[in-house]
């Protein structure tokens, strides 16, 4: 018969899944000889016994095995991933005669065999397509690896490897385990095995033991790794980015996309454009990221004389959560997905250094130096205390500084390691970052670095290890070197250990800069400020909301009106520490009466001023680091141009704001005029919103290197244009025009027609039906000179960019960081103005009567206050009250009782918010209100344990207990909520009282707000009638409560009601109704008739020791003074109390 039709040939088979092994021969249809093939043998496809051929037609028979052992059918082997590997079956010309006649078979059994091998096409691959697509992508791989990779003539990535473009990774999650064995340097078992089944040449068996073989970009790859452990490197090859190893199953569980085994390594890839989405969410799980990039570009490397090896690569960019700068734009895809807790993420880097004091246990105590970094901002904070067992201090400071990152020595305390794992490690999502240094240096090695550091920077020498021979810098100095080294001198001795550790680390991350600016360096503590500790920000809710944890509801949430994200962050720096200076206060409630009455047309301008501005503060230090790219530039400039252009100097001093904060601000703005319209003025805006940086500056002697690039570019092109009318010529085409397709310039096309005339030496490059695309060797050589000079260009550019930024900062830093400091004051005021406006605001009066040794009192006197944030969350209507404390007609302490739900904790928390609210500078919800400036506010409310820390609830409450009373001064503000609850009812009534006498007795007492339920506190006002006073929150009691009866109670009736009236009286309150409240709490009767029963018992129990107390109270003053006259008075005195 003759043979099959080959009109099918091209039809796709199983065996087009699957890849012949090197040096096999693979049989096909007779009548289609192999015209690669030296021996004649034809190549057919089988598939175990009777596969069916490619062309649809009758199954082939299996051709008989030969004596020879070369010739001998080997068995078929599985590999795990999906893919079926066949070794070569060797046939002679008789054999493929035989196997050509088998063609002849009939259609049924055709028909039978495509079904069967369908049927195991669909049991091999199943649903996963993905597995497929990769394994024909494997194939690819594996087909390539016998190419030279490296060869610029093939017109591809040296070492790019080639995959579908549109593939998709992210498949589903369980799929990635089948590749677990694809670990960097890890032949798994079954390789091996496979390796020992294979045969080179003629009997040879493979070395199971041998190691993979790896290719020279794999080989840089693990050099890479070994040089940045770890680091999650994120590596730049060819025109994507790729993870290797474990970084690659990494990423595949923190990014959600697939990984996949690329010859020895597992492999997984991130387009270009999407980098710094997905650097930003593997470093908010916690990761250290690096970026690899190739160094050298396609066209210099091709002109080199290592263009037949891999590209050089290095690590380029370092990030972590606390070291990553966003830029300017307010709209990336990351910030809108994950709202709230990326935009409050922390930002800061924390680095903590510690020494022991001495003492063991429960009298530990160790001194501690911190330096915290916002490199966003560029502010360093530092700081040195001594802190106690617990480490409530360093709590505090952890609380303020919210660290993304800590740097901590190789050793600390056994209380510090508890600190910073508890706090660090309830973080978000991966928690925070904690990095141990390997070793710590003591006070003059850290000397010694941070001088060597800036030896550059200051223009007299600095040397020696001896800290206190080395010489200041002298008076007089050049920009802003001597008052930095002032500074660094100055820092305390932990605190100068710290700041040589960030110093190492940020060099790491190329953002040492930060640390060269004295403006930069900032004071935890001062004397001017009111330190909030941890137990109060969050009693209070000053930043986040204590039950979900969220920024709405918060105190920050409703002063929080400011236009721009500098105002944010200052705002957050004024509520986190306000001010005990009574001038300074001042000074900010005028500038916020006067922004609120917005009289004149300079403060009825600022508000709009400060609309659609950018993060100019971050914008200022991406240009520190030399991260700005020409659009930020653009924008920052444009934006300091329009705010310093909006008043004259003159407007500024003569506008009378009444409020000398606003004009001194106002004056700072238009100082930065000129500087910025001098920088301004040297850029093209247009280029600089494409970002464009050759042709960013329009002067060509600014940059003659730029110039000169151009230049040369010009003279090629001029070659060029040359050349196109000699290609004319040649082609008689006198409108012939260069053409740009697909990446691909300078081509000649021509219609198919007109190929004939194209010379034999042209390179055809491309064609479609019509058309036919050629590069002639001329434009070839011209266009390889041209793109040496385009990136020198590009090269010329970028370096006259960053000098462009280094010279702008280096000069007009300060300047410019004045100006936005200045916008960042105008907007909080403008904010605390807008809140001022809101109803029933009003202006706190400062009470100026200095201190002393006989008064150290500081008066509250608050008429008609009210809670400030759920006066606006709440639907109903809030309460007022009046309070006062230290006034001539009041004690400096307030005994607070009452029953449950009744607004205890809600009056107590209002007092310590307005008297926040009014020393930031804010008006406060109130009908009037007279205050003293209090330093410092002590919050201990609720009840809660710390399991990680093995500490109960009731030893959380001793412990914060004890801190407030070892804190608190003469100028404090203290308020304890519910004492003792954590422990039995008379053990708590001791601790209860026992504190409070303890605060009543001081020589000079603070001002105290005491809530409790145990009413037998009252009698402490007989005992100090000038230093407390009892007060209660009323109510109205409809019927009894104590639900003597329940027979026949039911859900829908009630023996009895309470009605709350939240307003402040005097007198104490002997009941709390909890009975009411459980029930309120939908607790079942049965429950609430026991409950009821047994607390009649056990006031019954009470009564009757109270009765017989007191009747042996009687007798015993009865013996002392045996008179008529008394037994008499003491007998009515007995009759009345019982």
């Amino acid at each position: 018969m003759p043979p099959p039709s080959q009109k099918n040939a091209g039809q796709a088979s199983i065996s087009a899944f699957f890849k012949p092994k090197a040096g096999s021969q693979i049989i096909t249809k007779a009548s289609q000889p192999d015209p690669v093939s030296s021996n004649g043998h034809a190549r057919t496809s089988s598939f175990f016994d009777g596969e069916a051929s490619s062309s649809g037609g009758p199954a082939l028979k299996r051709p008989r095995a030969s004596n020879n052992d070369d010739e001998r059918p080997r068995r078929e082997t599985i590999d795990r991933m999906g893919k079926w590997k066949f070794t070569a079956v060797k046939t002679s010309s008789s054999q493929a005669s035989e196997l050509g006649s088998a063609s002849q078979e009939t259609t049924a059994r055709s028909q039978k065999e495509q079904a069967r091998h369908e049927a195991f096409r669909k049991k091999l691959l199943g649903s996963n397509f993905a597995v497929d697509r990769h394994a024909r992508n494997q194939m690819q791989i594996e087909e390539m690896s016998s190419r030279d990779p490296f060869s610029p003539s093939t017109g591809a990535e040296d070492d790019a490897i080639v995959v579908d473009d549109d593939e998709d990774y992210a498949a589903e999650a369980g799929s990635s385990n089948r590749f677990d064995r694809f670990a960097a340097g890890a032949p798994s078992s079954s390789r091996r095995d496979s390796a020992s089944n294979k045969t080179k040449g003629k009997g040879k068996a493979a070395d199971p033991d041998a190691g993979p073989t790896y290719t020279p970009l794999e080989k840089q790859i693990l050099e890479l790794k070994a040089a940045h452990p770890g680091v999650l490197l994120i590596i730049e090859v060819g025109y994507k980015l790729k993870f290797y190893g474990e970084d690659a199953r990494i990423a595949s569980k923190e990014l959600n996309i697939m990984c996949f085994p690329e010859r020895n390594l597992l492999t997984a890839m991130i387009p270009v454009h999407r980098l710094h989405i997905h650097v930003k969410r593997l470093i908010q799980a916690g990761h250290k990221v690096g970026v690899v990039r190739q160094i050298e570009t396609r066209a210099l490397k091709a002109a080199s004389k290592n263009a037949y090896t891999p590209f050089v690569r290095k690590l380029t960019a370092l990030y972590t959560a606390s070291t990553w700068i966003d830029d300017l734009s307010s709209s990336d895809d990351l910030a809108a997905t994950m709202g709230e807790a990326y935009t409050n993420q922390p930002k800061s880097l924390l680095a903590i250094v510690e020494q022991s004091e001495g003492g063991n246990g429960p009298e530990d105590r160790v001194s501690i130096g911190i330096i915290s970094v916002e490199v966003n901002t560029g502010h360093l904070t530092y700081d040195q205390f001594t802190d106690g067992h617990a480490r409530t201090e360093l709590e505090t400071r952890i609380a303020h500084l919210a660290p993304a990152e800590v740097l901590v020595p190789p050793k600390l305390t056994k209380p510090t390691e508890k600190v910073i794992s508890y706090l660090l490690g309830n973080g978000a999502e991966g928690g925070v970052r904690i990095e141990r240094l390997e070793t710590k240096p003591d006070y003059n090695q850290a000397f010694q670095a941070v001088t060597h550091f800036y030896r550059d920077r200051v223009p007299s020498e600095v040397s020696g290890n001896d800290p206190e021979s080395a010489p200041v810098p002298t008076e007089g100095a050049s920009g802003d070197s001597s008052p930095l080294m002032s500074v660094i001198l100055s820092l305390p001795h932990l605190s100068l250990i710290a700041l040589a550790q960030i110093i190492q680390h940020l060099q790491a991350f190329q953002l040492e800069s930060i640390c060269t600016l004295s403006t930069n360096f900032l004071s935890f503590s001062s004397r001017t400020t009111m330190l909030l500790n941890s137990n109060t920000l969050a009693n209070l809710e000053i930043f986040r909301t204590a039950d979900e944890q969220t920024e709405r509801g918060s105190l920050i949430w409703l002063l929080d009106k400011c236009k721009t994200a500098m105002g944010r962050r200052l705002l957050r720096k004024w509520v986190s520490k306000p001010l005990t200076d009574v001038d300074k206060l001042e000074e900010r409630l005028d500038a916020v009466q006067s922004l609120r009455d917005g009289k004149g047309y300079v403060l009825r301008t600022l508000p709009n001023l400060l609309h659609g501005l950018p993060d100019l503060e971050r914008g200022l230090a991406r240009m520190t680091y030399g991260r700005a790219t020409p659009t930020e530039l653009a924008t920052v400039l444009l934006s300091l141009n329009r705010v310093t252009q909006e008043f004259k100097a003159e407007e500024a001093a003569t506008c009378n704001t009444q409020s000398s904060l606003i004009e001194a601000n106002l004056m700072s703005l238009t100082s930065g005029k000129l500087p910025v319209q001098t920088y301004l003025n040297q850029i093209s805006i247009k280029e600089a919103r494409a970002n464009n940086k050759a042709d960013l500056f329009p002067d060509p002697d600014l940059y003659p290197a730029i110039q000169t690039s151009k230049d040369n570019i010009a003279i090629i092109d001029t070659e060029l244009r040359e050349h196109l009318r000699e290609i004319r010529k040649i082609l008689h085409l006198p409108s012939l025009e260069y053409v740009s397709v697909a990446g691909a310039d300078y081509l000649v096309e021509v219609r198919q027609a007109d190929a004939k005339k194209v010379p034999v030496e042209w390179l055809r490059i491309s064609a479609t039906k019509a058309m036919v695309r050629f590069h002639t060797p001329e434009v070839i050589r011209l266009t390889k000179i041209r793109d040496q000079h385009k990136e020198t260009l590009d090269a010329a550019a970028e370096e006259a960019f960053s000098g462009f930024i280094s010279d702008m900062c280096k000069n007009e830093y300060v300047a410019l960081r004045n100006v936005v400091a200045s916008l960042a004051t105008l907007d909080v005021l403008v904010s605390l103005a807008e809140v001022a406006n809101a109803s029933g605001y009003t202006r706190p009066v400062f009470d100026r009567t200095p201190a002393s040794a006989d008064n150290a009192s500081v008066p509250v006197e608050i008429k008609g206050m009210r809670h400030p944030i759920l006066e606006v969350v709440s639907p109903l209507p809030y309460i007022p009250n009046d309070i006062a404390l230290s006034t001539p007609s009041s004690t400096p302490s307030i005994l607070l009782t009452g029953c449950n739900m009744g607004g205890k904790s809600s009056t107590v928390r209002t007092l310590g918010l307005l008297i926040i609210m009014a020393q930031i500078g804010s008006f406060i919800p109130a009908t009037s209100a007279r205050l003293g400036i209090h330093d410092g506010v002590y919050v201990r409310m609720g009840a809660r344990d710390s399991m990680f820390s093995g500490r109960s609830t009731f030893m959380v409450e001793v412990s914060e207990t004890a801190d407030v009373l070892r804190s608190v001064t003469p100028r404090s503000l203290v308020i304890l909520d519910e004492l003792g609850r954590g422990t039995s009812t008379y053990d708590g009534l001791c601790i209860a009282s026992g504190v409070l006498e303890y605060l009543l007795t001081l020589p000079r007492m603070p001002n105290v707000l005491f809530i409790s339920h145990y009413f037998q506190l009252g009698a402490l006002e007989a005992r100090f009638p000038d230093k407390i006073r009892n007060f209660h929150m009323t109510f109205i009691e409809t019927s009894s409560t104590a639900f003597e009866d329940f027979d026949g109670l039911d859900e829908s009736e009630e023996k009895g009601e309470i009605e709350f009236l939240y307003k402040l009286r005097r007198g104490i309150a002997n009941k709390s109704f909890g009975i009411h409240c459980a029930r309120l709490a939908g607790l079942p009767n049965d429950i609430l008739q026991s409950a009821s029963r047994i607390s009649e018992n056990m006031e019954e129990r009470y009564r009757s020791k109270k009765q017989v107390k007191e009747r042996k109270d009687v007798v015993r003053l009865f013996k002392q003074d045996p008179d008529e006259g008394v037994l008499v008075k003491l007998d009515q005195i007995a009759s009345h109390t019982l």
